[in-house]
């Protein structure tokens, strides 16, 4: 039998936030093994789909800012390091009708922080973009310095500096069974055993299968990610057609509104399609019979919303391809320890996690190593949900 190799950490999962920890800690000369069961970047987590939105006036809480301007800096400072170019600048627009959530989080975040925004009326934003056809008593928040960064791409950027910076990472073998026991983690492969001082679930989907008897929860939802072939590439490209997230009302429940969200990427390659995606109202995954692929009702509900919203694209070509969100109960992170252990520690991200990836790394080092945060992520604190 072949002795059990020892770690300071072990990360299982190398999508968003595992791949961006195991090259931080590498960086910070930690011993730091990495586990995934597939080969990142894949298509069995949240990490795919070509494009992801980043912004700094964050409609989900002005807490996240902080970490969403250090995340830009990082993302820079990653592009410098390694001479690959992940961000795409372009701007970023909320639409919905007045008083709506994700319009009011919007504004409340940039004026708490002084991000330079602008506020728009439907007429403001059709005449700028008459691709886009809001209500005429909708309004926007505008952020002019936003921007799209590649998933796949970033994966691999943080894998390939984890494994220079001496991280050890394992692909292809899934973990089935992790345990504490006193001041220490062993984890079980299908191949193999590691021990190591503190763990960390960081496997998305894949998490709720990790969480065992845990107190906490996760739900996991399918993703009805559409390409849909633009009728004109340059006016739907970068820096023509910005990125539009909509919150549209769909009923009342006890006299408040229910929301409908969904948003659109514009085309951010020579020969790309615009990315059209739901962001609620999301059928429930089987993650043992994983489809990757839209079904009629998904593909209804997105042709409805193209149809209504943004009309030029309403005959054109769609494919799809399904991604996940692990969704914590109140959408909101999970970053701390995993309730009921010292030395286990978990990242779930509810499906908007991606633009904080280097960050996510810095934070999740830090407490991995026993340091204390830059940023004051207590309301991520998983206990929240025990």
């Amino acid at each position: 039998m072949a002795p059990i190799k020892h770690f300071d950490v072990i990360v299982i999962g190398l999508g968003t936030a595992g791949s961006a920890t195991c090259m931080e800690l590498a960086r910070r000369g930690t011993a730091v093994l990495g586990i995934d069961a597939f080969t990142p970047p894949h298509t069995m987590g949240s990490h795919h789909g070509e494009s992801r939105s980043i912004r700094r006036a964050y409609m989900e809480g002005t807490a996240y800012v902080p970490m969403a301007i250090r995340a830009w800096e990082l993302w820079r400072k990653l592009e410098q390091d390694t001479g690959r170019r992940l961000l795409m600048e372009t701007a970023n627009l909320t639409i919905g009708p007045p008083g709506s959530p994700a319009v009011e989080g919007f504004l409340k975040s940039a004026r708490t922080y002084d991000i330079p925004f602008e506020y728009l009326t439907a007429p403001d934003i059709h005449a700028r973009w008459p691709q886009l056809n809001p209500p005429e008593d909708y309004t926007a928040g505008l952020e002019f310095h936003a921007g799209i960064i590649c998933p796949e791409s970033a994966v691999e950027t943080f894998l390939a500096e984890a494994d220079q910076a001496g991280a050890d990472l394992i692909f292809n073998d899934p973990v089935v069974h992790w345990e504490e026991r006193n001041a220490r983690v062993s984890v079980n492969t299908a191949a193999s055993s590691y021990e190591a001082g503190r763990l960390l679930l960081a496997a998305g989907a894949g998490n709720k299968a990790l969480l065992c008897r845990s107190r906490t929860s996760l739900v996991v939802k399918r993703v009805p990610v559409c390409w849909v072939t633009p009728p004109r590439e340059k006016a739907f490209s970068l820096n023509t057609f910005p990125v539009n997230f909509w919150q549209v009302p769909h009923e009342l429940q006890d006299s408040i509104p229910v929301y409908d969200e969904a948003y659109a990427l514009p085309v951010s390659r020579a020969g790309g399609m615009v990315k059209v995606a739901p962001h609620n109202g999301l059928a429930d995954a089987d993650l043992d019979h994983h489809m990757e692929r839209a079904t009629a009702s998904e593909y209804d509900r997105i042709r409805t919303f193209i149809k209504r919203y943004i009309p030029d694209l309403a005959p054109q070509k769609i494919r799809s391809q399904v991604c996940l969100y692990t969704l914590t109960d109140d959408l909101s992170f999970w970053l701390g320890p995993l309730p009921g252990h010292r030395n286990v520690f978990i990242s779930a991200l509810s499906g908007h996690g991606f633009k904080f990836a280097p960050v996510l790394g810095e934070i999740l080092s830090d407490m991995l190593m026993g340091n204390r945060s830059l940023f004051d992520v207590s309301m991520f604190d998983p206990g929240r949900a025990a």
